[in-house]
Parts: C-alpha cells; sequence; structure tokens
C-alpha cells in the first residue's frame, strides 16, 4: 500500500523510516540502516482471487451484450445436442369403444340396471380381453401370427407380449380406450384392429343367445297370462247374466260433459254481453259522442285548406334538407330554413284547428248513430246468450236423470272389468317386450360400439425433451454469462469512486466527468451534454484547489501526472490541471515526460522539438526549450525527439534533477507529464526527483490489480502519493446539483 500523507499538523514521516530504501545523492538506493521490520498487511480486495456478487453484477453490466449474444448461440447448441440426444417415448395405438348399458336380467329394461353394474361389466369387458384365451386366439390370426414382432416369439409367450403391451382405460361412464404401447405402431395397429374385430363378433354372438333366449322366456309367460284371463273372463260370464252394456253409462258422462261446457260459455257471453251494454248506456247517458279518429282524419283529407299547408310544409322540409347537404351546420341560412319549416307546422295545425271546429257537431252526430246501432245489436245478443244457457241447463238435467238410471244397472259389469285389469296390463307389458325383441332381433343392434378405429399416436416424448432442452439452454446461458462476468472481473476494471477508496485504499482528490459524444456535440442536444464544458471546468477546479492545498500545506512545486497503464487519461489531465492553474494566475509549466510516446506538443499545437529529450542530453540550454502557449501564464516544455541515448540519461538520474531544479526557480507550479507506470520504467525514474504523484484513473477502463501494482511500486520508492482523480465519471447533473453550473459573462 502507498505511504499515507502526512496532514497538516503532522511532520512528515522522514525518509526511510517506513523501511524501504532510500535514494542517495548519486541516484543510486543504498539500504535503510534504521529500517525496521512491520507486519506484513492482509492483501486489499483489489488482489482478491475470486469475485463477489456486486463485482459479478457490476462485471455483467459492462459486458451484457457479449455475454448474451455468445450465451443465445452457446444455449442454442446445448438445446439442440439435448434435444437430438434424448430418445423418443414409446408410441401408442389407441381404439375407442362405446360399451352401451345392458339389462341387468333378461326380462329387465335398460333403465333398470344401476350404474354400479354397468361399470362392474365394463371391467369384466375389461378382464376378458386380457385373458390367455382371447389372445391367444388374437395371436393366432393369420395377419397377427405373420408379424414379425409376433413370430419371433414362442407361441405359448405370444399372449403374454400382447398383454405387456395392452391397456384398458374407461373415459366416461360408457366410452373406454383400448391402446397398446410399445415401439413398432404399425404392428400394434394391426394387432389391437384384430383384438377389436374378435371381440366384437363374439359380443354379437352373445348377443344374438340373449335374444332367442329371452324371446322364448316371453313368449311362455304371454301363453300363462292368456290362460288366466280366459279362466277369468269364463268365471264372470258365469256370474253375471244379461246386464245392461257397461258403455252406456260412459256415453251419457261424455254427453253430460260436452253440455256443462256448452252451459259455461253460454253464461260467459251473458255476462260479457250486459257489462259492454252497460258501458255504452253511461256514455250515451253522459252525452259522450267523441268523433272517430278516422272521421277526422277523413275530414282532414277531404279539406282543400288543409292539403294545401301540408304541401307548403312538404316543400320547407325539403328546402330545408338541401341547404343542410350545401353548407355547414350554423350557418344563417340553415337557421331561417328551420323557421319556415316551424311556420308551415303551426299552419298545419292551425287548418286542421278548423275544419274541426267546423265539422264538431256533424262528427258527433254521426258518432250517436252509430252507437245507438251497437246497442240495439247489444240487446239482441244478449237474449240470444240467455236463451242458449237456459237450454243447455234443461237438456243437462235430462241426461243427468238417464246416466243415474244407467248406472244402478252396471255396477257389477264394473266390478268385474276390474278384477281383469292386472292380467289386461300385464299382458299389453309382455306383448310389448315382445315386440321390441322381434325389432331389436330384426335390427341387430350391437351392444358395443367402434367410435374410432385403431389410430396411431406417435410420442415423440416432446414434453420431457421440451424441458430438458430448455434447462440446458438456461444453464448454457447462465453459464456463458457467469464465464464472461468472471473474465471481465478478472480485469477488474474500475467502477466508481467509491471502488477506489475502499479496494485500493487511494485517497480521491477529483473527478473528472466523461466526455460526450462527437455525435452529440454535433447535434447540439439538450440536457446532461448540453453544460459539459462548465461542469469539465468547476470538476478540473475543484482537483486543482484540492492539489494547490497540498502543496502550500507541505511545500510543494512539481507535481507528477501518471497512471498504470497506457489510455487513462494522464495526458488530458496534465493538460486541465495546468491550465486551471495558470487561468488562477500561477506561472504553470508542463513538462511533458512522456519521451517514448508525446502527445502534449498536439494539445497545445507546439512542435515536439527541441525539448526535454535534447535537455537530458545536454544538446541545448533549458531556456530553448520552453515555449509560451496560447494559455497566459502556460508554458509547455515538449517532449523531444527521443531515443536509447535519453533514455540512458534519465536513467542517470542527474539531467532530470538538474532540469527540475532549474525550472522550479522560474514557475510557481510544474506539472509533469509521464509514461504509465507498469509498461516502462521512465515515471519511476522521474518520480523519485519530483515532490508528488497525482494518479490519473479512468473510469470503466483502468483495471484494479494493475493500478495496485503501480501505486505500490510508488510506495516502495518513497515517492509521495498525493491521491487519485478518477476520470471518465458520468455526472448526476440533479444528485450533484450541476444544473447550477451556467455560462458566466466575459
Amino acid at each position: 500500500m502507498h505511504r499515507p500523507l502526512p496532514s497538516d499538523n503532522t511532520p512528515a514521516t522522514p525518509p526511510g523510516a517506513n523501511g524501504f530504501a532510500t535514494p542517495a545523492p548519486n541516484g543510486q538506493f543504498a539500504p535503510n540502516p534504521f529500517a525496521v521490520a512491520t507486519p506484513t498487511a492482509p492483501p486489499p480486495a483489489a488482489v482478491r482471487s475470486l469475485p463477489n456478487i456486486p463485482e459479478l453484477l457490476s462485471a455483467f453490466k459492462r459486458r451484457w451484450p457479449l455475454a448474451l449474444m455468445i450465451g443465445a448461440v452457446v444455449a442454442t447448441l446445448m438445446a439442440a445436442g439435448v434435444w437430438l440426444a434424448l430418445p423418443s417415448g414409446k408410441h401408442q395405438v389407441r381404439a375407442l369403444v362405446q360399451f352401451k348399458m345392458a339389462p341387468a336380467n333378461l326380462l329387465a329394461n335398460q333403465s333398470d340396471m344401476s350404474m354400479e353394474q354397468f361399470k362392474r361389466q365394463m371391467d369384466n369387458h375389461g378382464t376378458y380381453m386380457k385373458t390367455k384365451n382371447f389372445l391367444d386366439k388374437v395371436a393366432s390370426d393369420p395377419e397377427v401370427r405373420g408379424l414379425p414382432m409376433i413370430s419371433a416369439v414362442p407361441a405359448e409367450e405370444r399372449a403374454n407380449v400382447i398383454r405387456g403391451m395392452f391397456t384398458f382405460k374407461p373415459e366416461n361412464d360408457e366410452i373406454v380406450s383400448v391402446s397398446l404401447n410399445g415401439d413398432e405402431p404399425e404392428a400394434m395397429q394391426t394387432i389391437l384392429r384384430v383384438m377389436v374385430r374378435e371381440y366384437l363378433d363374439k359380443d354379437r354372438d352373445e348377443g344374438k343367445n340373449e335374444r332367442a333366449e329371452k324371446l322364448k322366456k316371453l313368449e311362455e309367460s304371454l301363453k300363462a297370462v292368456d290362460e288366466d284371463i280366459a279362466a277369468k273372463q269364463k268365471e264372470l260370464q258365469q256370474r253375471l247374466g244379461g246386464a245392461t252394456d257397461p258403455l252406456v253409462p260412459q256415453l251419457i258422462a261424455g254427453r253430460i260433459q260436452t253440455h256443462q261446457q256448452n252451459l259455461r260459455k253460454a253464461e260467459t257471453d251473458a255476462q260479457d254481453l250486459k257489462n259492454r251494454l252497460q258501458t255504452l248506456d253511461e256514455r250515451i247517458a253522459q252525452g259522450d259522442f267523441t268523433p272517430d279518429p278516422e272521421d277526422v282524419q277523413r275530414e282532414y283529407a277531404g279539406s282543400a285548406a288543409v292539403n294545401e299547408k301540408l304541401a307548403d310544409l312538404a316543400a320547407a322540409r325539403l328546402k330545408l334538407e338541401k341547404i343542410r347537404k350545401t353548407v355547414r351546420e350554423g350557418d344563417p341560412a340553415v337557421a331561417d330554413a328551420q323557421a319556415r319549416v316551424m311556420l308551415a307546422e303551426k299552419a298545419v295545425a292551425d287548418a286542421q284547428g278548423g275544419v274541426a271546429s267546423s265539422k264538431a257537431e256533424e262528427l258527433k252526430g254521426l258518432q250517436k248513430g252509430r252507437m245507438l246501432k251497437q246497442r240495439a245489436a247489444l240487446v239482441e245478443n244478449l237474449q240470444v246468450a240467455r236463451r242458449n244457457a237456459e237450454d243447455s241447463k234443461a237438456e243437462l238435467e235430462k241426461l243427468q236423470q238417464e246416466n243415474k238410471a244407467a248406472r244402478g244397472d252396471t255396477v257389477d259389469i264394473n266390478l268385474a272389468q276390474k278384477a281383469l285389469e292386472p292380467l289386461t296390463n300385464k299382458r299389453q307389458q309382455l306383448s310389448q317386450q315382445k315386440v321390441d325383441l322381434e325389432s331389436q332381433e330384426r335390427n341387430a343392434t350391437a351392444r358395443i360400439v367402434v367410435l374410432e378405429e385403431p389410430q396411431i399416436y406417435r410420442n415423440l416424448n416432446l414434453k420431457t425433451k421440451s424441458a430438458f432442452a430448455g434447462v440446458a439452454a438456461i444453464a448454457g446461458l447462465l453459464a456463458v454469462c457467469l464465464l464472461v462476468c468472471y473474465l471481465e472481473w478478472r480485469n477488474r476494471r474500475v467502477d466508481g469512486v467509491d471502488q477506489v477508496v475502499a479496494e485500493l485504499g487511494m485517497r480521491v482528490i477529483g473527478t473528472i466527468p466523461a466526455f460526450p459524444s462527437r455525435a452529440a456535440l454535433r447535434s447540439g442536444e439538450a440536457g446532461a451534454n448540453q453544460n459539459w464544458r462548465f461542469i469539465l471546468n468547476e470538476s478540473v477546479n475543484s482537483t486543482r484547489t484540492m492539489l494547490l492545498h497540498t502543496a502550500r500545506t507541505q511545500q510543494m512545486q512539481v507535481l507528477l501526472v501518471t497512471s498504470a497503464m497506457q489510455g487513462e487519461g494522464k495526458t488530458s489531465l496534465s493538460s486541465q490541471l495546468a491550465t486551471s492553474m495558470a487561468t488562477a494566475g500561477l506561472r504553470t509549466l508542463i513538462l511533458d515526460c512522456d519521451l517514448r510516446n508525446p502527445s502534449m506538443q498536439k494539445l497545445f499545437d507546439v512542435p515536439v522539438a527541441p525539448g526535454c529529450a535534447e535537455i537530458l542530453l545536454q544538446e541545448i540550454d533549458i531556456s530553448d526549450a520552453i515555449q509560451q502557449t496560447s494559455v497566459p501564464n502556460l508554458w509547455i516544455i515538449p517532449a523531444g525527439q527521443c531515443n536509447h541515448r535519453v533514455i540512458a540519461a534519465l536513467a542517470q538520474g542527474h539531467p532530470i534533477e538538474a532540469l527540475l531544479n532549474r525550472v522550479r526557480g522560474q514557475f510557481d507550479i510544474i506539472i509533469v507529464d509521464s509514461c504509465p507506470i507498469l509498461p516502462v520504467a521512465d515515471t519511476l525514474l522521474v518520480a523519485q526527483h519530483v515532490d508528488g504523484v497525482v494518479f490519473s484513473i479512468l473510469q470503466d477502463v483502468s483495471q484494479l490489480p494493475k493500478v495496485h501494482d503501480a501505486s505500490e511500486r510508488l510506495t516502495q520508492l518513497n515517492i509521495p502519493l498525493l491521491g487519485a482523480v478518477v476520470n471518465g465519471i458520468k455526472p448526476d447533473i440533479q444528485a450533484y446539483g450541476y444544473n447550477y453550473v451556467k455560462q458566466l459573462p466575459a
């Protein structure tokens, strides 16, 4: 870990007090005789060998497009491999058969059979189809016997082979599925077709025998009932002599019922006519001769004045419709046309009212004559209805007397008829059963019906294969995502300021916001990018304030800006800090010590030579290399033309030390831009002669292990590390109040 900076009230740690070697005056390192052994600190989080979940999630956020793309390819390949590797399941051949409910006994109806008895019969069917006798008969059929899967098995085992594949499963109260399950669907279809055919033949023969047996028993029962009826009739004839015909009372009763209906109808008609006559008399007495609406309309139609007004109304309405089609709603012409229609309607009403007034007495007289004619008709109809009621009543009394006399003669015959009713009813039932049975025999209706012939249902094992393929795809996707996250984590890219403090133990002295893209700058997008220049200036100024405070309190003048690897923003940070300090009124010098890959001269548009390389080789004087920039108070010494002799001179130490000592007296602050620490040793050679080092870290680019390694090298050389500046931060304008930053007038 780097050595912590002393505070304002704490004296700086003397050289060599931490146990590391101190540089000798000649630039070589000598052992420190006062070094004290210190316990080894545990490794920081930046060098852990295994990640935690938040770190993996952070790595996934940076590489999720790559992880998902590769993961999708791997998941597809794994799903396809598992799908092809898994075998298909056993195929099924199935037929649907309906078992119609049969009677529980030969003389019973179908409804006499309970559902429990029917289900037991269905179970018996399934049990029979699994018996060895039935299956041996199926296996001996020529179609089945020639199948390879049957012919390859000994004759005594063929029934067991078929039984092992056979399934009998009820689907509902009457329908069952009979199926075979195996690996040869075409052969199983042939076997099942033969099984169903054999069982249908067996059931048809059994049904025919049952019907014949039932018919024989019905004929015997009918013969016995006929003998009982003949015996009863003979006994009644001996007991009864010449009695009145028993049909006479029945005929009289029918006539009585008819006259009762006629009497009720006549009485109802008479009462209705009486009520209508009473209502009409009340209207006549009150003088209520309101004209009939049809008469009024007829008078309107015959009036020339009314017809003329109606014609005017029709013309006004037609004109209104034409205006509405040609102009918009709300136009004055529409309102004028509507007013004309209303006037025409009022004129029609006035004309009709005049006609009604002039014809009122004539219409009332006409209505009065109609009502008087209607009353006369009602009186006549009422008299007819009353006479009909009296005639029906007299005829009904006569029939009732005749019926009373006839009933006394037929009492004994009715008793005899009642005694024969049970036998007669029984004979009718047996006769109907015989007719039904003969009809059933003619139609030959089977009790077992094939609803669906044997069909092949190939089992491709889609559900299982889909499940395993889905699991394989998810596992492949997760594995690839985890692998990409782990590989990305091994780079340990810095993803925030908190990570620099927590895992590297570095002091963060400032942050620099990320530059917007060129496309965003060209399009002039509003929002977060519109104030980026002002946000950048304020961020650099804040970092400058922190550095100047440290420089004043610890008497530092020469500050070196470096990074662990190339492309981490050190040159941009050096130029921005130098420009900010010059803007603050300090005489500032930028010394470009990135001799191998200089770029500072491009930023300030100055020649690359003469510069630092020529000074180290003592080919020019320092004053000849210092160049004025376009920024007030800012000068620059470019890198110059580098070669092996320049690197050798840098390694000697004296030339760079002499250069820095010379410029200390001419400028207030010197910013040294150097090479990355890890690729070459140039920065470590220069850093031994500066007052402090500022470390540049680029978010999402710099790697924690490399930053830690670079800072450890500085610490081992007792080089003060002032802190780190994190570049590429995406600013939250609302959270940090950057919207407060506004462009001020010059």
